[in-house]
């Protein structure tokens, strides 16, 4: 059988076309009477005859066929063919046996595994693909590093139950490292509770002086009680004058006037409280602190003189209006 003419560029010449077949010389034998015919044409028409005559003008063969002149083999091996396996090149037909046997990426070739027992023809484009999903193909065992063929690779997990072993110590691994970072983690809780703690108390203490450098600082600023005494200021610190004059104010006799030219005369105004009325003052006696709002009966005997007088002044004047 020849090869079709629609594989060839242009028009072919009749004198490269075989007569039985009717398509181009495929390896062209000569007759004896000079016709040229294919070689498996004529071996395929000589199994029905006894007597070998010329299919074209019935001569008796009387030699055996011969190979066509060089001349003619090179004319024929000049026609440009295109790949039988249809990749779309176009090449001489002399070059076309080694384009199909080494370069054309369609031709079926074996698997290289075919010594293990793959049967399979694949495209030289497609053997890559094919060597990384061949059921032939030699893959080490990701547990214990035993090599088989990937077809086994189950059976062998299963036979020796390396593949749970190997999970089983990933889980321990997974969990120890699980447990460190969680006792580092708490670790660094604790550190940094302690600094938090730290800190706050150092605020606390330095909260505390300040508070009591500021209690000093207001103690010093007014004074106590004895040093107002001892300065010649008023005895009743925590009378105004305001206070002594509604009292004494329209008093008769000596007595009242007396009294209120000592008040006057004593000292100068009394300290007034602050608009927040929290003036705290330290006595120089029992060394207590205390307000003038909450000097009472029965507070200290040292603070409660002034208010004593106070009172027993205005029984002896009678003028008091708190009676």
């Amino acid at each position: 059988m020849g090869l079709e003419t629609k594989l060839f560029e242009g028009d072919v010449d009749e004198s490269f076309i075989c007569k039985l077949c009717h398509k181009v010389f495929l390896n062209p034998v000569s007759s004896s009477c000079k016709h040229l015919f294919c070689n498996n044409c004529i071996q395929k028409r000589f199994q029905y005859e006894t007597l070998k005559h010329c299919p074209i003008c019935k001569t008796k063969f009387t030699d055996k066929l011969t190979q066509p002149s060089n001349e003619f083999k090179l004319k024929l091996l000049q026609l440009r063919i295109m790949c039988s396996n249809k990749c779309g090149k176009v090449v001489l037909l002399g070059e076309l046996p080694d384009h199909v046997s080494d370069m054309c990426p369609h031709t079926p070739v074996t698997c290289p595994f075919y010594g293990k027992g793959c049967r399979k023809k694949i495209r030289r484009c497609d053997i890559k693909r094919h060597l990384k999903e061949c059921d032939f193909r030699e893959v080490v065992c990701e547990a214990c590093g035993y090599t088989t063929i990937f077809r086994d690779l189950f059976t062998h997990q299963s036979r020796t139950k390396c593949l749970e072993k190997k999970l089983k110590q990933q889980i321990i691994r997974e969990f120890r490292h699980t447990n460190r970072e969680v006792r580092r983690h708490k670790s660094l809780l604790n550190r940094q509770h302690v600094k938090r703690d730290i800190l706050l108390r150092q605020k606390e203490l330095e909260h505390s002086r300040n508070l009591q450098s500021s209690r000093l600082s207001s103690s010093r600023r007014f004074g106590s009680l004895e040093s107002l005494a001892n300065s010649n200021t008023s005895t009743s610190v925590f009378l105004t004058e305001n206070v002594l004059q509604k009292c004494f104010k329209g008093g008769q006799g000596q007595s009242g006037s007396s009294l209120v030219s000592d008040s006057t005369s004593v000292g100068s105004r009394a300290p007034l409280p602050s608009r927040s009325g929290h003036n705290v003052f330290e006595c120089m006696r029992c060394k207590k602190l205390f307000k003038p709002q909450y000097n009472h009966e029965g507070a200290c005997r040292w603070h409660q003189g002034p208010v004593s007088i106070f009172f027993s002044i205005c029984n002896s004047v009678r003028l008091c209006p708190m009676q």
